[in-house]
């Protein structure tokens, strides 16, 4: 344990070695938040609701969502397919670590980087914006779908990472899977205001299950393990908690069954 604290200690002091870089990534994050906000207060100047929602409930989705969405996204994966490309991902395999857990140690210290800076903003947006929103609901239900969401991710985009062992060009790979999640996620709006087909189609993809779900649930008035699918868009929260489970499962499975086909594959000389 103690080499995996050390190990997210550095990855912190790394984050304020390069400052201008540092700077310039807070401020499109503020972007990304204010954005989609201002769109939406124009929309909802006209149409007070959208969906089942109202403009407070529009907001405390977007405001909640952004703050899972600072954690949950945020990842250092992206180093493993450089490290793989240029031979440097021998000199983790050679150290006393578990490759996982090493990289996990580093995904949380990105992780809380983002959660400590993304508090901090959205509390200043609230602020200046003047804007109402929900208290959280539903903790306890919460905890583990936010938990889930988390690791979900993770084991994504380690997948992404190790396409590293057949191809150079990942990045724009990961950066098509990017601007896809943004939109089937629910980061700009809720999933449940657009046609219930589309709706039901990309439920059953395990993108919903970052951000959408674990911000809906907080936002949620009635109690979500009540017998009711009034909330949901027609589906009950078991049947959306069950299909969080089952993505949990097979991205970890995915992720071990890409690195273990890629280890063997992998060669390098010079090192």
């Amino acid at each position: 344990m103690k080499k995996y604290l050390a190990v997210l200690t550095v990855s912190f002091k790394e984050y304020f070695v390069y400052r201008i870089n540092f700077i310039l990534w807070r401020f499109r994050v503020v972007l990304n938040i204010i954005i989609p906000l201002f769109l939406w207060s124009a929309v909802l100047d006209r149409n007070p609701v959208i969906g089942d929602y109202d403009r407070t409930q529009f907001v405390s989705y977007l405001i909640y969502g952004n703050l899972i969405g600072t954690f949950v996204f945020g990842t250092r994966t992206f180093d493993i397919s450089s490290d793989i490309n240029d031979g440097k991902i021998i000199n983790t395999l050679l150290k006393p670590v578990s490759f996982f857990n090493y990289h996990f140690a580093k995904e949380m210290a990105d992780k809380l980087i983002n959660l400590f800076f993304a508090v901090f903003e959205l509390y200043l947006i609230v602020w200046f914006f003047k804007l109402q929103l929900i208290p959280p609901n539903n903790p306890i239900l919460f905890l583990p779908i936010f938990l889930n969401s988390v690791l979900i991710s993770y084991f994504i985009n380690l997948t992404l990472s190790f396409l590293g062992f057949w191809t150079t060009e990942v990045w724009p790979i990961r950066f098509v899977f990017m601007v896809l999640l943004s939109f089937v996620a629910g980061n700009y709006f809720p999933l449940d205001i657009i046609p219930q087909p589309i709706y039901k189609l990309i439920m059953v993809t395990p993108f919903p299950y970052m951000f959408y779900l674990p911000a809906k649930i907080l936002i949620s008035h009635e109690n979500p393990l009540l017998p009711t699918t009034s909330g949901y868009a027609g589906q009950s929260i078991g049947q959306l908690i069950l299909f969080s489970y089952i993505w949990l499962f097979a991205s970890y499975f995915l992720a071990r069954l890409v690195w273990r086909k890629g280890i063997k594959s992998f060669s390098f000389w010079g090192r």
